[in-house]
């Protein structure tokens, strides 16, 4: 029983997403400088955010954080042109840090609304879906 990519596709984390605005979404803090983090979401773009003043320490290399995904991918229309180019990165807002509930006990009505939501943890196959797109499109 082999599915077909259009049907997989159809039935992925990506395609439930529907729209990206607003989304609550885990990401990866995979590269900063000086207090520019760039977030892997496992998008076609990383997010730049910026390092909060508070605990920004724990803001480093590997860590997991909370973004409010905006757009997968900025674009504009600069002058004299009549298409528009991308900025290479996501638009999100960074919420604070990542943290696994562990115990029942520790449940927040901030987690909880954070579930209600709906967290997409992006895997491999969701890269791969999201780079065939780039190719296909």
């Amino acid at each position: 029983d082999h599915k077909r990519f259009a049907e997989l596709f159809r039935h992925s984390k990506f395609v439930q997403l529907a729209d990206f605005e607003g989304r609550i979404v885990i990401g990866e803090i995979v590269r900063r400088i000086a207090d520019d983090l760039y977030i892997d979401m496992g998008l076609k773009f990383n997010a730049v955010c910026k390092a909060p003043v508070m605990k920004n320490e724990s803001y480093r290399i590997g860590a997991k954080v909370l973004l409010r995904l905006h757009d997968p991918e900025l674009s504009e229309l600069f002058l004299g042109s009549t298409k528009e180019l991308t900025l290479l990165e996501a638009d999100a807002t960074l919420l604070g840090l990542y943290r696994p509930r562990s115990n029942e006990s520790m449940k927040t009505p901030f987690s909880e609304s954070i579930e209600n939501e709906g967290i997409i943890i992006c895997n491999f196959c969701f890269r791969i879906i999201v780079h065939c797109l780039t190719f296909v499109a």
